[in-house]
């Protein structure tokens, strides 16, 4: 049984993670899930790289979890399945607490498992002929690994509907529902990550990292106990080197128009 493996290249500010497996469309079997928590774990300790993108070989970003894998693994005993469950818990979990923005860069079907990945990632950027979808249910599964970040990105009402129907939403749509950020044809969308690429990474790190933790801490609590996170992380910002070198440049600015 052939595992996808990871390509990792580094170009300046940014990284790039590539799912190759063409000939299993880049499925994610388990052992890959984890080099992947492990890859983007080593990714976000290098100084030098500012932004982390995840794609796919060739015209597919991935078909989600390995079949040939999962049809192994049915009279698995409970005992296994839960600790064959950590990668997969953890892969769903990592980019959020990452210090650095991490990309999907999308290209033809990204499906059960790999849609649940482009939701968890930061941005999400595909080709006009992208397809995303969660067809576990097809098959007697249910897709429970990936639903925490389908309920955070389409909200109970859209990730019901991918969950429960199994269908297949095309680019356009994936764009309305909030799963993607932006839809380009083919022949730009390098282009386009590549100027999300360089407007993140002129941003200075630290803020990125607090912003960050900022975000994800205050998107998952309520409204009331969201203001007390902000008034308690809010010191961070306003006593930060950071600030006051961007204060200083602002000003800076304004003096050269004037």
């Amino acid at each position: 049984m052939s595992t996808t493996q990871l390509l990792v290249q580094r170009l300046g500010p940014y990284a790039t993670i590539t799912l190759s497996n063409p000939a299993k469309r880049n499925a994610i079997a388990t052992a890959t899930a984890g080099e992947l928590v492990d890859t983007l774990q080593m990714l976000d300790r290098e100084s030098e790289v500012r932004v982390i993108v995840i794609t796919g070989e060739g015209h597919c970003f991935s078909s989600g979890g390995d079949l040939d894998e999962f049809l192994a693994t049915v009279e698995s005993g409970g005992t296994q399945l839960w600790e064959t469950g950590e990668p997969w818990q953890q892969l769903f979990s990592i980019i959020a607490t990452l210090s650095k923005p991490v990309i999907a860069r999308v290209v033809g079907p990204a499906m059960a498992g790999a849609c649940g990945l482009v939701a968890a990632c930061d941005f999400a950027y595909c080709s006009e002929d992208a397809r995303f979808g969660s067809p576990e249910i097809k098959i007697g599964l249910f897709p429970l690994f990936i639903l925490p970040a389908l309920l955070k990105r389409l909200g109970e009402r859209h990730a019901l509907d991918l969950a429960l129907t199994g269908r297949t939403l095309d680019a356009q749509e994936a764009l309305r529902m909030g799963l993607v950020n932006r839809v380009c044809p083919l022949a730009e969308l390098d282009d386009l990550v590549a100027q999300q690429v360089q407007s993140l990474a002129e941003l200075e790190p630290a803020t990125v990292r607090r912003g960050k933790h900022a975000f994800h801490k205050i998107s998952s609590v309520g409204v009331s106990e969201g203001l007390e996170l902000a008034r308690g992380l809010r010191p961070a910002f306003m006593c930060s080197d950071e600030l006051r070198r961007g204060i200083e440049k602002f000003f800076a600015k304004k003096e050269v128009k004037a």
